[in-house]
């Protein structure tokens, strides 16, 4: 018989909570709540005999998609999340290795820090009045992956040349594509033709929209013919997940 390091985890939350399999892991969604209302999710990465929890970043993300100003989330967090034995790098507060038997009580530490941790930057940092998600946006990738994103022309299919604000140069040589999109008719248009007309193996492009507007299923069902889209208030998670830390 396999050894399955989740069953422990299962058999312990799927009674009382949410808990989905993800490509390298399990996802669980607890009871605990971010300022929004939202549900914590906790993510848990597992070998043989140790387990690793991690919010992956949404409790950051949760102060940006509120329009909080974070220069540097890491440095204002770490004293916060160390006091609890947990660790915060790129956004993402996360635990030491810990023995696989020790899953339920990785998911519920995490879940309780990142949930305060998102109620203290909701206290005690600066709220823009007027939030202007693209230039969150472009803070957070500056911030994360430094000289490795730049704002990039590149030729498509039709010769013709599109510029993205955005571009990550990923490890395998690759490009990472976040393409910001306002809510409007001519923004939609301009961002799905651009990144279908770009689309390529080399490429992995996501389309980026901010879910605290109102947008229609049809808007987004056609954003998602250009690329995978992804509400801003995920973007951090998403964004560093596909790029690989």
């Amino acid at each position: 018989m396999s050894y399955d390091p989740f069953t422990l985890v299962l058999r312990e939350f799927t009674a009382l909570s949410a808990a989905e399999e993800t490509e390298d892991g399990l996802r669980v969604t607890t009871h605990c709540m971010y300022p929004s209302n939202g549900l914590v999710r906790v993510t848990l990465r597992a070998g043989r005999e140790t387990v690793v929890a991690s919010d992956e970043g949404e409790a950051v993300g949760e102060a940006l998609s509120a329009g909080i100003v974070l220069r540097n989330p890491d440095k204002i967090l770490r004293t916060i999340v160390r006091q609890q034995g947990l660790d915060i790098h790129g956004g993402v507060i996360s635990t030491s290795k810990m023995p696989i038997e020790a899953a339920p009580l990785a998911i519920l530490l995490v879940a309780n820090v990142a949930k305060e941790a998102a109620q203290w930057l909701y206290d005690h940092q600066k709220l823009k009045r007027d939030r202007d998600f693209r230039k969150l946006l472009a803070e957070f990738l500056k911030k994360t992956f430094d000289e490795r994103v730049a704002p990039t022309t590149i030729i498509g299919a039709s010769n013709k040349p599109h510029k993205f604000a955005h571009v990550i140069s990923l490890h395998d040589e690759r490009k990472l594509i976040v393409d910001p999109v306002q809510n409007d008719p001519s923004s939609i248009n301009a961002r799905v033709v651009a990144n279908l007309d770009v689309k390529s193996p080399k490429l992995v492009q996501r389309i980026v929209y901010d879910d605290e507007e109102d947008w229609s299923a049809a808007d987004l069902n056609l954003l998602s013919v250009g690329a995978i889209t992804i509400p801003f208030s995920q973007s951090p998670s998403v964004i560093q997940r596909v790029a690989g830390g």
